[in-house]
């Protein structure tokens, strides 16, 4: 899958980290997003920083690659008050 095909330069970091966190799980992205409840579209989307994952989607794919879903969360939320400042 390629993720940054067809987006703009990331704008959420913490696709970087959910793509190492994919990485080390081996779990194919098609069962990632599947479990998470997303169209593999979208979960590329979140991987290249185009669009920032819900809490709970956040949640769903930390616990489906088997990563602390607290860690991711609180990346996110420092993302969102960076942007917001």
């Amino acid at each position: 899958m390629d993720h940054d095909e067809g987006f703009t330069t990331p704008r959420w970091h913490i696709g970087q980290i959910m793509e190492r966190v994919l990485q080390l799980a081996q779990v194919p992205p098609d069962e990632v997003a599947a479990s998470v409840g997303v169209l593999p579209r979208e979960l590329g989307r979140f991987l290249a920083g185009a669009e920032l994952p819900s809490r709970l989607i956040l949640e769903r794919f930390a616990r489906t690659c088997g990563a602390d879903p607290i860690v991711l969360l609180m990346v996110r939320e420092d993302q969102q008050r960076r942007t917001r400042a």
